[in-house]
């Protein structure tokens, strides 16, 4: 790849057309070439970028970059400003989770009037968006933050709108005047009702995909409802803050992310083990729970309404 192409890939998240590739210089029996030995993969039809070496990111990193690609593609066929970006694909370019997300499709919003529908496998919707819906990021026109966290909310679960709303919420993006404007114009959305309860449910406290799923999961099997983030101390200082406890029960409760204990090194062990043990001695029950629990919802929901009842504080 020449520079001038290069510079020109850079700027649209790697992405780069037949035809941006030949004005750059490149020939083409070039573009054969690069595409037939591996160096360069077809993204779309006419858009292409450099091969990459995935194999090494987890699966959700690969799923946004692949993502990303694919927006990128999509946007750079189009006429410039004839769409934004919206719904899901607008979450990922805002950098926000993209658990349980259906990424198999690009969702675009028409801002020129033209019809919606599917086309070529991206998904164009049709909406009224005013400047207050509308943000740049990484040069395209993409839907708000809220914006789209409200479009992905009525078109997923109650626990994906979770993770998505938590997410906005700790973000900053959702404040109430912004939620009630947004609320009153997706009022009749196929979906809104949905969304509208991932609204009422969310909390910026939640600081995790597994935090927010685990909140919904404790809410859906009619567990009492959770503190969150509450600082605990002894007379060393303190101790931590737990993800989440509650009212009336000697009981917290852990989520333990893939990425919270450093791949699980002794010297973080050990030191979960006596923040654990301080914990304990000021008369707390400790649940931990992981990724893993969410394959058990009923046994890991059964478990913990055991030990809430084990160590109910005297009425």
């Amino acid at each position: 790849m020449n520079q001038r192409l290069r510079l020109i890939a850079q700027q649209q998240g790697g992405v780069f057309s037949r035809r941006q590739a030949l004005a750059s210089g490149c020939t083409h029996e070039q573009i054969v070439r690069c595409l037939r030995d591996g160096s360069w993969e077809q993204v779309r039809r006419g858009q292409y970028a450099e091969m990459l070496d995935l194999t090494g990111l987890p699966p959700w990193e690969r799923a946004r970059l692949l993502h990303l690609r694919q927006v990128h593609a999509v946007v750079n066929a189009m006429r410039p400003r004839s769409v934004a970006v919206s719904h899901q694909s607008a979450l990922v370019l805002h950098g926000l989770p993209i658990w349980g997300l259906d990424l198999s499709r690009v969702h675009v919003t028409r801002v020129d009037g033209r019809s919606g529908g599917v086309v070529a496998g991206v998904q164009h919707h049709l909406g009224v968006l005013t400047d207050a819906d509308l943000s740049v990021v990484n040069g395209l026109l993409v839907t708000s933050m809220a914006r789209a966290t409200l479009e992905s909310a009525c078109t997923t679960s109650f626990e994906v709108g979770v993770v998505g709303v938590d997410a906005a919420l700790r973000a900053g993006c959702l404040g109430e005047d912004e939620v009630r404007r947004l609320r009153c114009a997706t009022a009749f959305w196929p979906g809104s009702a949905a969304a509208r309860k991932a609204l009422l449910f969310g909390n910026g406290l939640s600081e995790s995909v597994g935090e927010s799923r685990l909140r919904v999961l404790m809410y859906e099997h009619g567990l009492p409802r959770p503190r969150l983030q509450t600082e605990y101390y002894d007379r060393l200082g303190l101790i931590a803050r737990v993800d989440f406890d509650f009212d009336g029960y000697e009981t917290v409760v852990e989520f333990d992310g893939a990425l919270k204990y450093g791949g699980g090194s002794p010297e973080v062990l050990i030191r979960e083990k006596r923040r654990e043990d301080r914990l304990r001695a000021r008369g707390l029950s400790v649940i931990r729970t992981d990724w893993s629990d969410f394959d058990h919802p009923a046994e890991l929901a059964a478990g913990m309404f055991r030990v809430l009842n084990r160590y109910r504080r005297p009425a």
